[in-house]
């Protein structure tokens, strides 16, 4: 299997976000995007937390696919 990770993080605004070539994409353009190369969403690992009640403001979300 091949593994990609994209960054995902938090705006000002409360929304989270990819940054793709400085244009931004929400998480669900974002698995749209990597499935039309082939790639399928398998889960997501937190990078950040911010505050303490634990509110996750930037992670990883991770895409798979079998190798040729």
């Amino acid at each position: 299997m091949k593994y990609k990770y994209l960054r995902v993080k938090i705006s000002l605004s409360g929304y989270f976000h990819y940054n793709k070539d400085g244009a931004e994409m929400s998480p669900r353009e974002a698995i749209e995007h990597m499935a039309s190369m082939g790639y399928r969403y398998v889960g997501n690992v937190p990078v950040r937390i911010m505050g303490s009640h634990g509110i996750m403001a930037e992670y990883d979300m991770i895409f798979e696919k079998e190798l040729q």
